[in-house]
């Protein structure tokens, strides 16, 4: 009997329970090779994440059927402007060498004022790339796409279209009018990220510029031999025109910095900067004596092909001036005069690693560039979330009496000029006009993102 008493209310209590709470249906997973890349993705970022403390503890990559959107769940974006994911990291990595499938401009994308269509004007043009072998150069205005208006719909065609049949403009009375047509076709090849190299010699003073736009890797090769040049020929003041630079390597900006800095500073053990990974990282590296991993240093006199000894630099700077390019600002503060011509850098204090599972052939094109410290100069300034302000505010006349880069009349190197003491023509103001450029892009921001490097290699 008692087996009877306790077995009949257990049996009830069963029914009850399964009347009022019914059993879910099973949920629909992922595809698997989904959930290959979201575990790597996961397991990956809660390790070398430099906020992996704030990636949520609920996930569950069964039921995360969209990679980026899972991605993005991963990131604290409330600091992290930067990490991404891709499903081409073979791209990812030829990027960081400087290699693109490209038409060879930078844009400034501007909006008219009284409709909703764009126009675009070429802030650069990459030298022998297929925008500079149609004759396009700074300044120059893009009004129409295939016959067809800018818009937001497809403005992207400019960077990403195979070709392009593009209508040019040209502003008069402040008024631009359709100026004749050119075809483009993207082309895969290596960029040369130097601009404009000149030196400025009034007989009394010789000044070299330099606009580099890039921290490609390998592109020491074509610097160096700037520098060395400088150095040959006397040169004793420098103006960097950093201001569409948004980073690249590590270690291209070491060597670039190497160039610069004073003489002392090449002793292979003057701090350039410091490093916080994330608490994981911060212990083991100190546990085993890693200091190269937590701080980084000048150059030896031995691995730079020409060092300048300058006690004072300008830097020309804006919008587009981020990472690598804010590093070469800061890293040299603490050594010498550093002079910011121009606008507001980026504000990015971070360098990032790429990292794929390589060894997975089902998901080796999938990639991410994850943030994996921030850094500090010599002096601990580091969060330089808002960017640098210039010392001297210059504007970057692109619509109406547009410099070219390295002409010494153009504004910001005009003002550069003028710091130094040099004795150049003055510059002409900029024209009045009823709409200017006030959405800005830089064709590295949409065909790719900043700072892209090698596996494995410190990228700012």
């Amino acid at each position: 009997m008692k087996n009877k008493f306790y077995l009949i209310p257990a049996f009830l209590l069963f029914l009850t329970s399964c009347s009022c709470n019914p059993v879910d249906p099973p949920k629909d997973e992922a595809p698997l090779l989904t959930q290959k890349v979201n575990k790597y993705m996961l397991d990956l970022m809660e390790e070398v994440y430099l906020w992996e403390k704030h990636i949520p503890d609920t996930l569950d990559i069964r039921y995360e059927f969209d990679e980026f959107d899972f991605y993005e769940k991963l990131c604290y974006r409330y600091e992290d402007r930067w990490s991404f994911i891709t499903d081409d990291v073979e791209a990812l990595l030829e990027g960081g060498e400087g290699v693109e499938t490209t038409f060879g401009y930078s844009l400034a994308l501007g909006a008219f004022s009284n409709s909703d269509n764009y126009f675009a004007i070429v802030q650069y043009v990459y030298p022998e790339t297929p925008a500079w072998e149609a004759g396009l150069t700074r300044g120059s205005i893009l009004l129409q796409i295939d016959g067809k208006s800018i818009t937001e719909d497809n403005y992207t065609d400019l960077f990403y279209a195979p070709s392009l049949s593009l209508t040019l403009g040209e502003l008069r009375d402040n008024t631009i009018y359709e100026a004749g047509k050119v075809s483009l076709k993207a082309r895969k090849q290596s960029l040369n990220p130097v601009i404009e190299a000149t030196i400025f010699d009034n007989g009394t003073q010789k000044i070299g510029y330099l606009c580099y736009t890039d921290f490609f890797g390998g592109s020491e090769k074509i610097f160096n031999p700037i520098f060395q040049e400088f150095q040959a020929r006397g040169v004793t003041d420098v103006v960097l025109d950093l201001r569409y630079n948004l980073g690249g390597y590590l270690s291209t900006a070491k060597a670039f910095v190497g160039a610069i800095c004073p003489a002392s500073c090449l002793d292979g053990k003057t701090t350039l900067i410091t490093k916080t990974w994330n608490d994981l990282y911060n212990k083991y590296w100190k546990d085993n004596k890693r200091d190269d991993k937590l701080y980084e240093y000048f150059p030896k006199q031995s691995e730079v092909p020409a060092n300048l000894d300058l006690d004072r630099v300008v830097v020309l700077t804006g919008r587009n001036t981020a990472s690598a390019s804010e590093l070469t600002i800061c890293g040299l503060e603490p050594y010498m005069q550093v002079m910011k011509v121009g606008g507001v850098t980026r504000g990015k204090y971070t360098a990032a690693m790429v990292f794929s599972p390589d060894k997975d052939p089902q998901i080796k094109n999938w990639g991410t560039q994850a943030i994996v410290y921030k850094y500090a100069n010599a002096n601990n300034i580091t969060e330089f979330k808002d960017g640098f302000n210039p010392d001297y505010a210059v504007e970057d006349v692109l619509l109406g009496n547009v410099k070219l880069l390295g002409d010494p009349t153009e504004l910001l190197l005009a003002k550069a000029l003028s710091l130094l003491g040099y004795q150049s023509p003055a510059p002409v103001p900029a024209k009045e006009a009823t709409f200017v450029p006030d959405v800005f892009f830089n064709h590295t921001l949409l065909s790719r993102p900043m700072g892209l490097h090698n596996h494995l290699i410190d990228s700012l």
